[in-house]
Order: structure tokens, then C-alpha cells, then sequence
């Protein structure tokens, strides 16, 4: 039988330990004050949900709340991230699986057996990729401070308009309630910023970009000014086009833009985000697109759009140039079989004149949907 009196000292202590006030604790689990006090005092027991959230919190197993076993981490002072990613990830460069070290520094690395070797560095691990020539969008933010000045800075308002795509992506989250979310090609992570703070139950999210230098001010960030002790973050500096995870390892992929910021290589992303998820598993993502090829709106802004490029852009850009009909027939090609869209708004006005209009973010005009795309 379980002692209750024992189960309280053991939640007590542990509560402590991880620097929760008995009000703090309630609210993060959305439970009374009340009920936390008579846990403690061994009148009652959390019911198995709650047991599960408080394993999370607490940092510990439920088996180690009831039975009072110790929690034993794999190896000792080694955050719970690094043995996380030890179940999932894989070498990109001979797919064979990667586990942690300590080296000779004390520092943490990954490494397979043919010992291809990835650090850790400043908590990112760090698989030596760079960003697209021409394309080092991370060097336009010289420090955190800048870096910080755009997580706080208002967006493009011509991204503003529609429904809100905060809340058509979220009611796909919490339908599906992932354990793993991989966000790709994440950026400063504007996406998955609205989502974070309405998560209530344990969540390993996994930020993908090329960039070490922004995740690591994402790691800075997401861990002091938007966190939710229900989401363990973790980075990899990484190419999206070969992802260092195991087939079938996450819940759901989300994106943000992406899959379009890869540019040559989406499609490649795509792919990977298929391969990464398990069976039954789905991305949830937004998508610019045309919205009528017939229209004479979309004919006035492809003109203008195709007159403003060098020759070299212009076949990049026609292929980019797509509707959400022809965006699912992709997704279907790569294996996707279920493939629903939301628009959120349409195209902009297109300009009375003879001049395409925007010098940066060149595809604001277009239309935006919420893609979810589902593997089988």
C-alpha cells in the first residue's frame, strides 16, 4: 500500500529542490493551493495525470514519488537534454546513431562509431553548418541586445492580416498533445513563441536552424524570458536538409516559414520532416502561395515580381511561384496522404503601377495558408 505521509515528505522535498512555492506549484498545474498542502500533508494523493506533470517538474519518475526510489540519471551531472537526445539522433554524415562523451575537456560531445564528433557549444550542439552564401540574415543582428530589440519589435503588418494564425496552428497542437515537437529551420523561433506559453503537459521541443549563433541567443532567451516548465527546449545547429535524427523519432514538425527560408532546399526539408516523423505523426506549417493563377490580381504581381529579378533569380522564383492545390500534389508526392489547408489571407492589392513595390521579404503580397500534413 502506498503511504501517503511518505509520498507528501518526498513531493515536499522535491518541491523545494526545484525552488516551487506551494502557489507557484498550483498554478503551473492549474490545481487548487489546497490541493498541493494536502498532498504534502499525506491526506491525499495527485490523480495519474497530475503525477505525470509533477514527474516533469520535479524532475524525477513517478515510481520515485510513489515508492521514494531515488532518480538515477544516466550519468551523473549531465542535463536531462543530452540524455534525451542520446535515444534520437544520428550522424548526418554516415547515418550511424550518435551518443554523448564527456572529453577530455569535460565537455560534452556526441560522437558515432566511426568517429564523426559534434560539441556542444554554449548548450547548442553544433554540427558545423553555415548559412546560404548571400543569405547570412544572422549577421544583420551584431549582439543579444539586437537580437532581443527583434523578438520585441512589431512585425510586417501585411503578415497581420487575416485570421490568426496563432490560433489555427495551436488547436492542431493541442489536438494532437505531441511528447516531441521539432521546429524547423526555426530562426528566432517568432512561430513557436505563441505557442509555448499554452502548453500544459510535458513537451520536448527541438529548435532546428543553420544557425549556431541564433540558437544560441534562442537558448538565452527561451529559457529566461519565455519559459514554461513544461517545455524542454533543445538546439541543434544543423542543415534541414539532413537532419541528425532518427527516422520515426518525432511527434509533429512545425514550421514557420520554414520550409520557404530554405529556399533550393524545401523541398529536402519536407522530405526530412517526413522521414523524422513517427507514424501518424503530422507538420503543422505556413505556406505562401498564389491564390488564383487565373486572377488577374496574381497575373499583375507575378509580372511585376518576375521584372524586378536578375535572370539567375528568376528561375528559383517560378518554381516558388505555386498554388495550395499544386503545394498538397507536392506533399503527396513525398508520402503525405492526408494534406489539409486553412487560408489565412489572401493576396494584397496588386499596385497600379509598373514597379514591383517591396525591396526585402519580396513574397509578402502573396496569399498564407496553415498547411497539416499527415504521415500515414
Amino acid at each position: 500500500m502506498i503511504n501517503k505521509l511518505e509520498v507528501g515528505k518526498r513531493l515536499c522535498v522535491l518541491r523545494k529542490k526545484e525552488n516551487y512555492s506551494q502557489a507557484e506549484l498550483s498554478e503551473i498545474l492549474q490545481v487548487s493551493p489546497q490541493a498541493v498542502s494536502k498532498w504534502e500533508t499525506g491526506i491525499s494523493l495527485p490523480d495519474i495525470e497530475i503525477l505525470l506533470k509533477l514527474s516533469w517538474l520535479l524532475k524525477t519518475s513517478i515510481n520515485s514519488i510513489l515508492e521514494g526510489d531515488d532518480y538515477i540519471e544516466e550519468v551523473p551531472n549531465v542535463n536531462r537534454e543530452h540524455i534525451f537526445l542520446n535515444r534520437i539522433l544520428m550522424c548526418p554524415r554516415c547515418r550511424h546513431a550518435l551518443k554523448f562523451k564527456i572529453n577530455h575537456n569535460g565537455n560534452i560531445v556526441y560522437r558515432c562509431d566511426n568517429n564523426h564528433e559534434y560539441a556542444v557549444v554554449d548548450g547548442v550542439l553544433d554540427f558545423n553548418t553555415r548559412e546560404i552564401p548571400g543569405e547570412l540574415w544572422s549577421l544583420s543582428l551584431r549582439n543579444y541586445d539586437a537580437y532581443l530589440q527583434g523578438q520585441h519589435s512589431p512585425h510586417n503588418s501585411n503578415y497581420d492580416r487575416g485570421l490568426n494564425q496563432a490560433d489555427v496552428i495551436w488547436k492542431v497542437i493541442e489536438s494532437k498533445r505531441p511528447r516531441i515537437i521539432l521546429d524547423m529551420a526555426c530562426g528566432m523561433g517568432i512561430g513557436i513563441k505563441s505557442q509555448i506559453e499554452r502548453i500544459t503537459w510535458p513537451v520536448t521541443i527541438i529548435m532546428v536552424d543553420i544557425s549556431h549563433r541564433i540558437l544560441k541567443w534562442n537558448k538565452i532567451f527561451y529559457s529566461t524570458e519565455h519559459k514554461n516548465p513544461f517545455v524542454r527546449m533543445v538546439y541543434l545547429a544543423c542543415d534541414g536538409s539532413n537532419l541528425p535524427i532518427m527516422n520515426n523519432a518525432v511527434d509533429l514538425v512545425f514550421s514557420y516559414a520554414g520550409y520557404e527560408s530554405m529556399q533550393a532546399k524545401m523541398m529536402d526539408g519536407v522530405r526530412e520532416a517526413y522521414r523524422v516523423l513517427k507514424n501518424g505523426g503530422c507538420s503543422v506549417y505556413t505556406k505562401l502561395a498564389i491564390e488564383d493563377f487565373k486572377s488577374e490580381n496574381s497575373k499583375t504581381w507575378i509580372r511585376l515580381l518576375l521584372s524586378s529579378l536578375e535572370e539567375e533569380e528568376k528561375d528559383w522564383w517560378k518554381k516558388e511561384l505555386i498554388d495550395a492545390h499544386q503545394w498538397i500534389e507536392e506533399c503527396k508526392k513525398i508520402g503525405f496522404t492526408e494534406n489539409s489547408h486553412t487560408k489565412i489571407y489572401g493576396e494584397l492589392p496588386a499596385p497600379k503601377t509598373n514597379k514591383f513595390p517591396f525591396k526585402n521579404e519580396m513574397a509578402q503580397w502573396m496569399a498564407e495558408y496553415v498547411f497539416v500534413s499527415l504521415k500515414p
